[in-house]
């Protein structure tokens, strides 16, 4: 019986790590770091995580989860309340909707569609934000935070990869 117990909790707890990889980089992504300037165009490191575990494990990150996900990084980061739970929603659907076109392809083609998916969610992002303001604010520094998520991406990528292969259930 406690075989039995454990077994489950292991693979509980095996299905909840792209959920809790996604909170961690919400609150890795919230801490002050004391770089002026920095803030507004720091990588988005919770899309990278949301592109990574969606198009390798979808089913462990339904929608809702998604949506949690980013309204937590607003309310953490003071973001206008919806902007990125809407966005990461977006990507979740785009890429369960082209997950043959991404699934066990090359690096360099993810990395080119997540280059992509991020541009989009820049735009989403300072369109939303802009339409909240109501004020045309200046894209610089969505697109600076793009870039540098892009750049930022194949480290993380390797990171969860290894991660993926340590912890999660191999189908």
């Amino acid at each position: 019986m406690t075989t039995m117990l454990s077994n489950h909790l292991d693979m509980f707890a095996r299905r909840f790590f792209p959920v809790l990889a996604g909170i961690v980089f919400v609150l890795i992504s919230t801490v002050p770091y004391y770089i002026p300037g920095f803030g507004p165009v720091a990588p988005n490191v919770v899309l990278i995580a949301v592109f990574f575990w969606v198009i390798h494990h979808a089913e462990f990150v339904p929608t809702a989860t998604v949506f949690f996900i980013g309204l937590l990084l607003d309310i953490l980061s003071g973001a206008p309340p919806g902007i990125n739970a809407a966005a990461l929603v977006l990507v979740r659907t785009m890429l369960v909707m082209q997950s043959k076109v991404f699934r066990g392809k090359s690096f360099l083609l993810l990395w080119w569609g997540f280059s992509l998916v991020a541009f989009l969610v820049g735009l989403v992002i300072w369109a939303l934000s802009t339409f909240y303001h109501m004020i045309l604010l200046n894209p610089l520094p969505i697109i600076f935070q793009m870039l540098m998520t892009i750049t930022i991406f194949p480290f993380f990528s390797w990171v969860f990869a290894k991660l993926h292969q340590k912890f999660l259930p191999i189908d």
